[in-house]
């Protein structure tokens, strides 16, 4: 019968990481990190513009939808609270100006303490705001793409 000595602990190696492996990685994820969170900022701030355009094209019909020889929304939009839309208020406030009883345009106004007003196409533009009106023209154009 063979026996093994288990009382010389010295030639076992030790299992772990060291501190120079652990700022390696620590180093890597940030890194990682610093890339990925900018780009994630935007695709969060386009798809809310992307849902104030469909709000926006939804006031629409529902005005349309309702017209009697002249628009009412006061159904639609009350203060700065819209029953048809699915954007929160917290990163646009939508609003419908009257032009002479006839036409109308709808505006989605991005807010700032959201970070919406940061978008780049809003910003390019030097506007925080998206319009829609009765001719059915958008502006501005390049966030309508």
């Amino acid at each position: 019968m063979i026996r093994r000595n288990e009382c010389k602990v010295g030639k076992k190696r030790l299992n772990g990481m060291t501190l120079i492996e652990l700022m390696i990685a620590v180093s890597v994820v940030a890194i990682l990190a610093a890339i990925a969170y900018p780009s994630y900022q935007s695709y969060v701030l386009k798809s809310y513009r992307a849902k104030a355009i469909a709000d926006l094209s939804k006031i629409q019909l529902k005005l349309e939808s309702s017209y009697n020889s002249g628009y009412n929304w006061s159904g639609i939009i009350s203060g700065s609270n819209c029953s048809v839309c699915d954007t929160p208020s917290s990163r646009y406030v939508f609003s419908i100006a009257s032009q002479a009883g006839k036409a109308y345009v709808i505006k989605a106004e991005a807010q700032s303490g959201s970070g919406q007003t940061k978008d780049k196409c809003l910003t390019d533009e030097s506007v925080d705001y998206m319009t829609l009106d009765a001719t059915n023209a958008q502006y501005p154009e390049d966030c309508w793409i």
